[in-house]
Parts: structure tokens; C-alpha cells; sequence
């Protein structure tokens, strides 16, 4: 039973919660292996137990020291060179090519390193050997582009070095963020103490600062972006929002969200000046290749890669029994329209009953529900959002989507679609409930 509200025994609870965390954090971290998901697991449970009593119990006079602590789990991280993801390899190599002068959006890491004249280091070759896409051009942003080049210009040798180099970036861009989110919710008078739910959650911490995923600095942006719209500052919102789609594309979606909530002027004002800012920064790593290499893994990304989904997974098994074959090209193309078409028709909905971040919410879970590719990471956005509404279901997400790991094996990848089924079953349940609540209570808070 935990001790009463306010008690000391509360505080030495507290104290309690951030030594296991931490044990558990340099378990999972630094000594386990992306395909051990059993010890994965195990250590997850114990994460997620500790975070739902803390977020449900920790007394708002502890909050301070509950926040030292969110970030004293970060910092724990700082030397650990990510063992559950390998795409910080791709990040290093980006960064690597960028400082000798050649564009990773216009060369795929294969060619390269079959061409005789580029003059390929044993690094070079350890990163090409470690990365998961050496035969698709980057997707990867301006804003992470640069990223990945101040860190190879520090440590051109070091992979570790690289790794701290843009993890102290992720760190500086949490302690933003949770700074961000206590003066939303102030905005919206909500208790401060729910920051709580993106500072502990551990899929954020593990993802964003272990595994790190710049989902950490796309969420910063679009904090911002909401704050600057919460204070009347429109052109500050536009700005972050454009560098928010200049480090991640996928806040493109939360853009027509914005059509009822300000005036036409103001709209086409905002869309210009994002639009601007996503240029200048596209601009600072030109290259004639650039759309072809984009666009090239983009139509790749969503026409072939699978992982995780859910109602195109649907789809696919409708496919085979209709046409006798993966129907993912057809459904790769068509699924994005669909997800256009609903945000659209949400644009004008939401901007009657609900804020812009719980609108943004509900987008964001559209697009992930119909993509073919849902990565652990892509939820932490989802967590950051869920801060502002009374929703469950995407603190749900992120907690059983942590199965996701049980396909990565020593003979490769092979996705456990039962362990899938249950995952969604789960995001189901919640999301069930939460609309039955909304219903009774309406849960939503209007700007």
C-alpha cells in the first residue's frame, strides 16, 4: 500500500522510485541488447509500474524534485552508445559526408562505398556495416542534418563522441520541453504536476535521450509552437513550428489544424511564414539531389517498409485473400490521402470543441493508425500532446508498445503478430474508455 499524500513517508518513497529507476535504466541502457526482449521487458515492467504510481500519487509540493530527477535519468544516459537502435549510425555517417562536402541526400552509402575514390576510413566502414538502410538516400531533415554535423566537426573519430555530442543536444531540448509544458498547462489552468506524464514516462526517456530519436527535438518546436500561439504570438508559433518540420516532417499535419482557429489573414500569414522558415533551412543543405533523394525514400518508406501497424495490417490480410498478394504499394499511397481527408474534415470539427494540442493529439493518432510503419519512438509526440487532455490511451500506447522489441532476434527480424494484436487490443481498451468519459464529462480544453 503507498503511504498518504504529503507524508514523509512519500519522500522516502520518492527517493525509493529514483534509485530503482535508475538501476533499471542503466540495465536497460547500457547492458542490454536489442534482441534480449525478455530482460527488456522485465526492466520496462518495472519502469512502467513506477511511473503510473508516481504520476498517480507524487504530491505536487515534491514536483521540483520529481523534475531533478526526470533529468537526472536523462543525464544518467550521457556515455551510453545506444544498443536497442541502430540509426545513430546513419546519423554519424550523415554527419560525416556533410563535413567532407558531400550531400547524404544525393548519395546512397552503398555507391559510395563501392565508388574507388571515396576514400572510405575503417570508420566509415564500421558505420556502413552498423546502419539498416545502406541502399535508401536519407530521410533526415535540415535541422537534424545540422545536428549530425556539429557532432562529427567536434569528434570526426569517435562514434562515442558523436553520440554525446548529440544526446547533450536531446538533453538540452527535454529540459526545454518540460519547461515548456509546465507554462502550457498553466496557460490552460491545468495542474502543473501533470508534466509529470511526458517528464517519467520511460518510452520518452529511452527512445529520445537512450535511443537517441530527434522525435526529442521536433517535440521542443512544437512546444513552442503552442506556447507562442497560447501568448498571441503567432509568429514566434510559425517560426518553432517551422523548425519542428524542418527537424521531423510530420508536424505538416498539425498545419491545417490551425484554418478555424484564426483568422484567414493570420492563417495564410502563419503558413507563409512556416513555410519560409522550412526553406531557408532546406536551403542550408541544398543540393540538386535533394527532392529525388527525399522523395525517393519517402515513396520507399511508405510503399515498403512494415513494422508495427495496425489497420494496415488490416488491410494487408484483406489483400492477400482479395488479390493474392501484399497490397502495400496500392495501401501505401492510398492511406496517407485518407489520413489528408480526415485531418481536413478535423480541422474544421476540432476548432469548435477543443485546444490545438488535444486537436494535434487526435491527427497525430490518425496518422499513426493508418501508417504502415509505427516505430516505438513515433509515440513519444503522442505522450508529449497527451500532457494537456485527460486521455489515456496514449500513455497506454506508450507503455505496451514496448513489445514491439520481441521481433529483433539473432537470426533477424521476425514481428510476433499476436504480441501486436494485444498491443492494440490494449490502445483499444483505453481508447474506449477515454471516449466514455469524454462523452459524460467532455474532457477537452478549449482555447
Amino acid at each position: 500500500m503507498l503511504p498518504d499524500r504529503g507524508s514523509t513517508a512519500v519522500r522516502l518513497w520518492l527517493i525509493a522510485a529514483v534509485l530503482l529507476s535508475l538501476i533499471s535504466y542503466y540495465l536497460l541502457v547500457y547492458q542490454t541488447s536489442r534482441t534480449d526482449f525478455s530482460s527488456i521487458l522485465i526492466y520496462y515492467l518495472v519502469l512502467s509500474t513506477v511511473y503510473i504510481l508516481v504520476i498517480r500519487t507524487l504530491d505536487a509540493n515534491l514536483l521540483q524534485w520529481a523534475l531533478a530527477a526526470a533529468i537526472l535519468f536523462r543525464i544518467s544516459m550521457l556515455l551510453a552508445v545506444p544498443e536497442l537502435s541502430d540509426d545513430f549510425y546513419r546519423f554519424i555517417w550523415d554527419g560525416r559526408l556533410l563535413a567532407q562536402g558531400i550531400s547524404p541526400f544525393a548519395d546512397l552509402p552503398s555507391e559510395l562505398m563501392a565508388d574507388p575514390l571515396f576514400n572510405a576510413s575503417p570508420l566509415d566502414q564500421l558505420l556502413y556495416e552498423g546502419m539498416n538502410s545502406p541502399n535508401y538516400f536519407t530521410v533526415y531533415p535540415p535541422v537534424s542534418q545540422m545536428i549530425f554535423l556539429l557532432a562529427a566537426k567536434i569528434f570526426p573519430d569517435s562514434i562515442t563522441g558523436n553520440v554525446i555530442i548529440m544526446r547533450l543536444v536531446i538533453l538540452l531540448c527535454e529540459a526545454g520541453s518540460l519547461w515548456l509544458i509546465i507554462k502550457i498547462l498553466k496557460g490552460y489552468g491545468l495542474q502543473s504536476k501533470k508534466v509529470l506524464v511526458y517528464a517519467w514516462n520511460p518510452l520518452v526517456i529511452i527512445e529520445l535521450t537512450g535511443n537517441l530519436h530527434f522525435e526529442a527535438i521536433m517535440i521542443f518546436f512544437v512546444l513552442l509552437a503552442i506556447y507562442g500561439l497560447q501568448k498571441n504570438q503567432w509568429k514566434l508559433s510559425a517560426t518553432s513550428m517551422g523548425a519542428a518540420i524542418a527537424t521531423k516532417l510530420i508536424p505538416l499535419i498539425f498545419l491545417p489544424l490551425l484554418v478555424f482557429r484564426m483568422t484567414w489573414r493570420k492563417v495564410a500569414g502563419y503558413w507563409l511564414l512556416c513555410g519560409a522558415v522550412v526553406l531557408l533551412f532546406f536551403l542550408s543543405v541544398w543540393n540538386p539531389e535533394l527532392i529525388d533523394g527525399m522523395r525517393s525514400s519517402l515513396t520507399l518508406y511508405f510503399q515498403k517498409f512494415e513494422f508495427n501497424a495496425s489497420i494496415y495490417y488490416l488491410v494487408r490480410e484483406i489483400g492477400y485473400v482479395v488479390k493474392g498478394y501484399n497490397v502495400i504499394q496500392e495501401a501505401g499511397r492510398l492511406m496517407p490521402l485518407i489520413t489528408l481527408l480526415i485531418i481536413l474534415a478535423m480541422s474544421w470539427y476540432s476548432g469548435k470543441i477543443m485546444s490545438w494540442p488535444n486537436a494535434m493529439l487526435l491527427a497525430l493518432t490518425v496518422y499513426l493508425l493508418l501508417a504502415t510503419t509505427v516505430h516505438p519512438w513515433y509515440i513519444t509526440p503522442l505522450v508529449a500532446l497527451a500532457v494537456f487532455s485527460e486521455l489515456k490511451f496514449p500513455i497506454v500506447w506508450s507503455l505496451a508498445i514496448i513489445v514491439s522489441y520481441a521481433g529483433y532476434t539473432e537470426k533477424g527480424f521476425h514481428e510476433n503478430l499476436i504480441l501486436v494484436v494485444v498491443e492494440y487490443l490494449l490502445v483499444l481498451i483505453a481508447a474506449l474508455w477515454d471516449i466514455r468519459k469524454a462523452i459524460a464529462a467532455g474532457v477537452f480544453v478549449k482555447t
